[in-house]
Parts: structure tokens; sequence; C-alpha cells
């Protein structure tokens, strides 16, 4: 049987995976290859600083994987933002676009006769007005989150930035509700983000989860050692590690130094490199996500904001390594307080959860076990299978 061919357009780098959104990529990219896809897959890594010159790095995953991968300058413009707030176009999707990665992508486009073409996430979907003669191929959007949600609840707790996040919501929403008119498909990953499509586009909308192999790797546990992964450049993730870095590290420090507290992802503050000890360790350069989370003894996820799926919590479950979340972190997931994970919303709840699993073997492994069963359960790689080929004939 001849491969077929898809292309994908991602607003972030996917091989190596650091990050959830990069790990859920990741994830449908390898599942394609299973459906015998061919990928040409264009990425746009965000840069502070940058030489618009630089041609794009062109590497061979495997034998059915090509990532092409753009660098762009993204650091935040705010004039530009100002500029904004009087248009109805989103910024922060405006801030993914460039005529050369368009020029890129259309010349593909022109080259290849593709089978499928993928958006991952409303932010690439930036691209879908500007290309030309895509209409003979199924357009697919692959919504990670409701972003106007998070940008909602951020201007709920930030009084003196509530009007230019009331605005960047606003505009995000308004892309949000109209992408259907340039997509034959949505793709949600959480049941509530799919209610929201559903109500634009209730025949264009299918919830496809992201899936995950279970995997038992012998890796010796460092001891009393808890992690978090986290890409700091998006906003729920730093509010929620300014919240952690507050008022749970200090409880922590105080009462139980042992714990061995350890913080991974890109764009990480300045700032957070204070709290940097033989206890605390910062680190924004992570070549592999999933071996970096599965020799700790925890996950924490504090989260406050946001929308979609934590695919952080999904792929640890997989891994076997136990969770402490919010309940907003855990949002979509069919989880059960003291079953499958812990819930802490406050941060002595928050500190005594984390305690409990690296005081309690017995529970941790308890509910390390009952993560992987709710894995098996809810997030196979067959059911995605035979939703994608119902719904991509």
């Amino acid at each position: 049987m001849k491969n077929k061919r898809a292309l994908i357009i991602a607003n972030k780098v996917i091989f190596p995976s650091t990050d959830g959104g990069s790990m859920a990529m990741k994830n449908l990219a390898n599942n394609l290859t299973i459906l015998k896809y061919q990928l040409d897959i264009v990425t746009i890594s965000k840069q502070s600083e940058i030489n618009n010159k630089q041609s794009p790095t062109i590497s061979s995953i495997n034998k059915n994987i090509k990532q092409i991968v753009f660098k762009k300058k993204m650091s935040l413009n705010i004039w530009k933002i100002i500029i904004s707030l009087f248009s109805n176009e989103s910024y922060q999707a405006n801030r993914f676009y460039s005529k050369k990665i368009k020029k890129f992508i259309q010349s593909l486009i022109n080259k290849n006769k593709y089978n499928i073409i993928i958006f991952e996430s409303v932010f690439s979907a930036i691209y879908l007005k500007k290309l030309k003669h895509i209409s003979t191929s199924p357009i697919i959007l692959r919504a990670h989150n409701i972003e106007h949600q998070i940008w909602q609840d951020l201007a709920k707790s930030h009084f003196i930035k509530k009007i230019i996040f009331s605005v960047l919501a606003k505009q995000i929403r308004n892309m949000e509700e109209n992408i259907h008119q340039y997509v034959n498909h949505i793709f949600t990953l959480a049941p509530n983000d799919y209610q929201f499509y559903k109500k634009t586009s209730p025949t264009k909308t299918h919830n496809l989860p992201v899936t995950f192999e279970i995997k038992n790797k012998q890796l010796k546990k460092i001891n009393n050692s808890i992690v978090h992964l986290g890409a700091m450049d998006w906003q729920p993730n730093r509010e929620g590690m300014n919240w952690f870095l507050k008022h749970v590290l200090p409880k922590i420090q105080k009462n139980n130094p042992k714990i061995i507290t350890y913080i991974g992802g890109k764009q990480m503050p300045k700032s957070y490199y204070q709290y940097q000890n033989q206890h605390c360790f910062i680190d924004s350069n992570i070549p592999n996500g999933e071996n970096y989370i599965a020799n700790k003894a925890v996950m924490f996820v504090p989260l406050f904001s946001g929308s979609g799926i934590r695919i952080k919590i999904l792929e640890s479950m997989s891994l076997g390594v136990p969770v402490v979340s919010t309940s907003k972190g855990a949002e979509g997931i069919p989880y059960i307080d003291g079953e499958n994970i812990l819930i802490g919303n406050n941060p002595n709840d928050f500190y005594n959860a984390i305690c409990l699993l690296l005081n309690n073997k017995e529970l941790a492994n308890k509910i390390a076990k009952n993560g992987q069963q709710l894995i098996k359960k809810h997030f196979s790689k067959e059911f995605f299978i035979n939703q994608f080929q119902t719904i991509i004939k």
C-alpha cells in the first residue's frame, strides 16, 4: 500500500518534545505514521532574538517524518499590543505569522499532493487565510485549548492588566468562533473544548484525545524528588509556578528540606533562578521530557487558569509517576481524587499531598498504578485510530 502524505503546521518544535503541547503533537505524528502517512512538519520556534535571514533547519526524524524548523522572534511588543487593541485581529496569533514561512508552506502545497493538512493550534491557523489552493485536501484544525478562556481567566487574576487581557481574549475568541469556515474538521483534545467548538460547528467537530502507551521504565527514582515540566512562555504555567514558588516551596524548605524540587521548561524566567540551590534545580534546556519525568517520585502541576487537557499529567500517569495537581490542572481528565491522582487547591493541601506521596510508598504505588489504568481505559491508541479512520475516509 502506497504511503499517504500529510502536512502539519505547528506553533512549536515537535521533535524533541519538551512540554505538554509538543508531546501531544509528537503523539499525533507517531499515530499518523502507523496509518501509513509520510509527514512534512513545519514548526515555528519562538525566539527572543534572531537573525531574520537565517534559513530553516530541515531534519529527517525517521524514514516517515521530516521536520522543518523556522526560528521566529516572539518577544512582546507593547506598542503593537496597544495598536492591536483597536483591531479584531488576534495579536497573539499574528505573532506567529511570517511571509517567509507562508511562502515556504505554499511551496510545499504547490509541490506535493497532500492527503490531509493539519494546523496544530489556533495560532498556526493564522496561515489558513493566507494560503492558496489547499481546498483539495481535507484541512484539520487541532485545537489544544480554548485560548480565549485562558486570557479571560488571566484577566480575572491580574487587575492592572485586566483591560489588555480582556481585549486579547476577545480577539482570539473571534478567531476561534469563525475558524470553522476555513477547515473541514476540528479535532479537540478535551471534552470541554469539544463542547465549545461544537456550538459553532457541530458537524465538523470531533473529540480525539491524545493517546499514550503504558511504559514501565526501569529507572532508579531520585529519592524525595518532585518535578514540574512546562513551557514557561505559556501564561497559565508561569502563573501557577509563581504561586508554587511563593506559597508552597517555602513550606517545603522550612518543614521538609530533604525534598528535591526539579522545575524544567523552555523560556524559564530569569527570576526563577534565585530559587536554585542544592535542593531546587531550575533548567530551561530539557532534551527529553519523558526521561526528565520518569526518574522522579512525584509530578506536581499547579494550574489555576487555562483550558484543554494537561498532557504532562497524562504523560506522567503513563510512566507510572504519581501526580499532585490542582482541580483546574486536572480538568478534562476523568480522575478520582485519592485513587489515581491527589488534588490540592490551596498551599497547605498541595504541600500535604506532595509529602503524603513521598512518605507513603504504598499510596504512591496505588496512585501510580491506577493512573496507568486510567490511561489504558480512556486514552488508548486503538480508540484514536478507529475514530480518525472513520472521520478521514
